[in-house]
Order: structure tokens, then sequence, then C-alpha cells
């Protein structure tokens, strides 16, 4: 299956630099006992699927690719763990020869469209305004300092939002679109994307995953603002290890070599079994159709040294041109669909929801509803003595809108919001 990366007519002008960015026909070789099989039982029994609904519903659901292709085929898609580590200069492991093979993948990301994943319960179109609640990674990670070492790596974690000016067309055939992921290699970072949150999560002996065993990590993410319109959202994941090493280290071991440092693999699956390309679902050039990818950053693009023009952009794993086993990441995101209030909304022609979370320490956001577009909009936080905390003027247009709340002093406060002179008042705590 070839295929070949232009960018969408649409964006041509303004990314006419990015034209020559090719698939990739090869990947570099890798220990074979990197590829640790994950327990698959385990997995199964920690991410079961959802009955279909036929329209948008409020609840919570969490969104993945990799259970929605469990959801379709059910036992066909295989999973491996990927490695990645901040940096070559270091031995990954050793391959049959015996001779040492070094990280390549120093990045994983992906992007999650939730209108697409149909075994969920409450985004079924396009149109769902959704709260993002937390995040998952599944895993494998060991660590070889030794038991005396009680210095925690971590695990970061960028949410980033949607960006249609990376919007890109895979063609071939057959077409998948997607939205790119930017990064500076002089910074080791992302370069122009919206961040919407970033996690460091310690990672410590409790976290070591024994005998190769997956396990996942759930993390919750508040204060990332209502997305509209069923939005995309992504994450991109990287390992920081909290150790010093050198160029005669080792991240995997075997019988003949003894490895020396801890190591972090992302779980990815290649959904139609061993050796297989992916099944294409989305139709290229719109941007509309499914918009699920998977990305690494590979060695080339995080020394700017890639052939392919690459150079400061992240790899959607469907560029390979060869079967590739780490097409999808295990990366998961818990969303959320709020009430409005559709009897206030009818009766008034505003509807104002609670703050989520709450109680809350450090910050907490407040969704509204307008019916018609209204002259004034006021949003105004007092504390139990009536006094004025905070007020500011919001949006005034039909539709959803969201407030972020900012730091307060612990105790209960209320939250009004004034349309037109018409107040509604909501209680809430600061923990």
């Amino acid at each position: 299956m070839k295929k070949f990366l232009l960018p969408s007519m649409l964006m041509f002008s303004v990314f006419a630099f990015a034209q020559n960015r090719t698939s990739i026909n090869t990947i570099p070789a890798e220990p074979a006992n990197s590829f640790k099989k994950t327990n698959i039982a385990e997995y199964k029994k920690a991410n079961t699927v959802l009955n279909n609904k036929t329209s948008n519903q409020v609840g919570s659901a969490w969104f993945n690719k990799v259970d929605y292709i469990e959801y379709l085929n059910p036992g066909v898609q295989v999973f491996s763990a990927m490695h990645v580590f901040p940096d070559s200069a270091i031995v990954l492991g050793y391959d049959s020869g015996n001779q040492p093979v070094y990280p390549w993948i120093h990045k994983a990301a992906n992007y999650m469209d939730p209108s697409f994943m149909a075994q969920q319960t409450i985004i079924t179109d396009k149109f769902a305004t959704y709260f993002m609640d937390s995040i998952s990674v599944g895993y494998i990670y060991e660590r070889n300092t030794g038991t005396s070492d009680n210095t925690a790596d971590s695990l970061i974690i960028q949410i980033v939002a949607e960006n249609h000016a990376l919007d890109y067309s895979l063609t071939g055939p057959p077409a998948f679109p997607y939205q790119d992921i930017t990064y500076s290699y002089t910074t080791n970072n992302l370069s122009g994307m919206t961040v919407l949150k970033r996690l460091s999560i310690p990672l410590t002996y409790a976290d070591t995953c024994s005998g190769g065993l997956y396990k996942q990590i759930k993390k919750a993410t508040p204060g990332i603002a209502a997305q509209t319109n069923s939005k995309k959202i992504g994450a991109v994941i990287s390992f920081k290890p909290g150790y010093t090493y050198t160029a005669s280290d080792i991240l995997i071991g075997d019988g003949t070599n003894i490895a020396t440092k801890n190591v972090f693999f992302v779980l990815s699956s290649e959904e139609n079994g061993a050796s297989t390309d992916p099944t294409v679902y989305g139709t290229g050039g719109d941007y509309t159709s499914d918009m699920n990818m998977s990305y690494i950053l590979d060695q080339s693009v995080r020394y700017n040294t890639n052939a392919n023009g690459w150079n400061g952009y992240f790899l959607p794993t469907f560029a390979y041109t060869t079967p590739f086993a780490y097409e999808h990441h295990d990366i998961g995101y818990k969303l959320r669909v709020n009430s409005v209030g559709v009897n206030e909304l009818e009766q008034k022609g505003f509807a104002l929801g609670q703050n989520v979370p709450n109680p809350y320490t450090n910050s907490s956001v407040v969704s509204f509803e307008l019916a018609k577009d209204v002259k004034s909009a006021v949003f105004t936080v007092t504390d139990v003595m009536g006094r004025v905390v905070s007020s500011e003027n919001v949006g005034t247009t039909t539709g959803t809108h969201s407030v972020n709340l900012g730091v307060y002093a612990a105790g209960v406060y209320y939250y009004s919001l004034n349309i037109d002179g018409n107040v509604t008042t909501k209680k809430m705590i600061i923990e």
C-alpha cells in the first residue's frame, strides 16, 4: 500500500513548503526482545466497550481508538510495546546479532475525533459540546536502576487543541485526512501548538510493570475549557528520566546484556493483526470525516535530519508504506456532556450549568447556553456575605459558552449569570 503525503489544497498557499513530505518506506531495526506483548486479558478487562446510542446524551465516557477497533473487530488487533526515550545517546538493546540498537522514537502522540467513536454513549454528531475530565495511557515501565535508587522518572503529557491550519491528507490510495503536530528540534518541544494542559506524572516503583504486564495510568485533567462542535483533542506523550546516563548504558536487557537504566513503553496496536496495513475510515480532503490518528516523533525529526521533508512535524503512523506495529497508541480521553437545563432554557431563553469540578481547589469551568443573541451577559461571583469577588462580561451570541473560574480563598461562594436583567444563581465550594 503506497502512500504519499501532500498538504490539503485548501492550505497549499500557506503550507507550500510542506508539499515535499513523503511517506516512510522502512523503519529502523529494533531488538527482538523489545516487542513485549502485553497481557491482553488484563487489557480487555480494563477496557470494556459500551452500547451505541442514536443521539448525544448527558453523561461521560472513555474515548479511545484502540477500544473502538476492539469494538468493531474483537480479538483481531495485535499489541506491542513501543519505546519512548528523549534521545538516542544510550543503547536501547541488542539485536539477534548482538549489535546495539539505539532509541529512535522520542515522543508518542494522537488526535482523537469524539464524534467518530460509535461505541460510546454521549457524542454521535459534530455539534456536541464536551468537557475533558481525564486522560489514560496504556504503558509498560521497568525500573532497572536498583532498589536503592528512589529517584522518580516522569511521564509528561501535553493536551493539545484542534488546529485546522495543520489539516493535511495522506493520499495513495487509500486517502486519509489527518491533523499534524508541529515540533522544534532546537527546544525539543512542540512548536505553534495550543497546549490546553500539561501534566507531569512521577513514575516510581509502584508503577513498575513486573514481567512485562500491561498497566494503565489514568489522570484527571481539570481546568480545560469546554470544547464545542465535537472538536478533536490530542495528547503528546514524553518520558523524562530522573537519572543520568551514558552511551554504554542499556535500557532493554537480555541474557548477555544486562539493562542498567529505566525504560518506558507506550502500548500500541496493529489494528488488523501482525504485518498488515490499517483500515482507512476517513475520506481524503474531507476534514469532517474520521480524523483519529496516532503519531511518533522519530530520530530523524528529533535531530532535524529527515530526508523526506518531515523536519518540524510529527510522523503519522499511517505514513509508513510497510506494515507498522505501532499504528494506534492506547491513549484515551474521558469526556463529559453536561445538562444545561432544557426547561430553564425554554422558559428563560438561557440556562446556567453547575461548575465542574465542584468542590474545587485551583480551577473550575462553568458552561451556559443562550437560546438567542442577547444584549448583555454578566457573570458575577460573590461570597456568602454578598460581596462581589469578581465580575465580567461574557458571551452574548446564541449557543454554548464557558467561563473559567479563578482561584479564591477556601469557602462557599455564589455565581450568577445576568442576561438582560434576568438573573440565575448557583452555589460553589472552594476547598
